[in-house]
């Protein structure tokens, strides 16, 4: 397999894991921008990518896609869009054999599950809009009167053909699309996990720090106290010429005098008032991964006894990257 092939298929992976169905247009506007520079960014390097691709028909399939979504909803119909280029890039140029979801057999029972929880999820949705959503999932898209007379029948004739493998495929769509506990669950036990990894870590945490920073592919938000560690700042800055988005709250106070100036002049910086002092210390990175302690961002807390826990979880990640936003607010009004 070429190298760009192989590139094609890893980007086409993040694309399929991307958590665009965790933003929605009811979300705060600083949230969506986010996800939307975030998305755009990845569809691009794919793009590009699959360009230098020698295949006729994917060019064709390229050509028709509109890179530069405006609004969220623009966004969901660009990944449903592409969802059938990596299909098509999946059974044509990847061994027939594999997916790019790497499927695994699944037993009759498990399969079953999944169908029940695919239906109970789709069924909760208006018949108006229920066509529309299973033609974005890559099924039979029907009519509104047919979804009228009985969802649960409609959804039904559409899953009761798909083999297993498909099945598998279409839970993780799904659950990339909505916040279903008991599908997420359920994959996870499939995968031998509880969904949540957390690493808690006593010593070497300014690494632990660094290497998250440097790995963040496309936002790194901030909410800590004090922040007077210029090698952090230094691996800030460097994800920050990427083009990731960069935000930092900080208590506006003498600690943090060291490093305003040069802060202010590199990142987007919230600083609270002088009397209300924050006491957080978390960072979300890329809406899947949480860094949270003791450990304030200070040269001082490389030599007091601290802690942090790292938790890789998107339903963790909301819940601190939902508190951001509700600190940011508070700051800007």
């Amino acid at each position: 397999m070429s190298k760009v092939i192989e590139r094609v298929i890893n980007l086409s992976q993040e694309i399929e894991e991307f958590p665009l169905g965790h933003c929605s247009p009811s979300d705060d506007p600083d949230k969506i921008t986010a996800y939307l520079f975030s998305f755009k960014d990845l569809v691009k390097r794919f793009f590009f990518s699959a360009q230098r691709v020698d295949d006729n028909e994917l060019q064709k399939m390229l050509e028709r896609l509109d890179l530069e979504p405006e609004f969220i909803t623009e966004a969901y119909d660009l990944k449903a869009n592409l969802q059938g280029i990596i299909d098509y890039i999946s059974d044509s140029l990847v061994e027939p054999t594999k997916s790019l979801s790497e499927k695994r057999n699944i037993s009759d029972n498990d399969a079953k599950k999944f169908s029940q929880l695919i239906q109970e999820t789709l069924i909760a949705e208006s018949a108006n809009i229920l066509p529309k959503l299973c033609e974005n999932l890559g099924l039979e898209k029907g009519t509104i009167d047919e979804a009228f007379k009985s969802k649960r029948n409609y959804v039904y004739s559409r899953l009761v053909g798909l083999g297993k493998s498909q099945i598998l495929d279409l839970a993780i769509r799904v659950n990339q699309n909505y916040d279903n506990t008991q599908l997420t669950q359920f994959l996870t036990d499939l995968n031998g996990t509880d969904g949540v990894n957390i690493i808690s870590q006593f010593d070497k945490i300014q690494d632990l720090i660094i290497q998250e920073i440097t790995d963040a592919k496309y936002t790194i938000w901030i909410a800590v106290a004090w922040f007077t560690n210029a090698d952090i700042a230094n691996a800030l800055f460097l994800k920050k010429k990427e083009g990731l988005n960069v935000q930092i709250i900080l208590n506006d106070d003498k600690i943090n005098s060291k490093l305003k100036d040069k802060l202010n002049n590199h990142f987007e910086i919230y600083w609270t008032s002088k009397t209300s002092l924050m006491h957080n210390k978390f960072c979300v990175i890329d809406f899947n991964t949480v860094i949270h302690g003791s450990y304030n961002w200070t040269v001082k807390a490389q030599y007091n006894k601290e802690t942090i826990s790292l938790i890789k979880s998107i339903r963790q990640a909301k819940e601190f990257s939902n508190e951001f936003i509700r600190i940011k607010k508070g700051l800007i009004k």
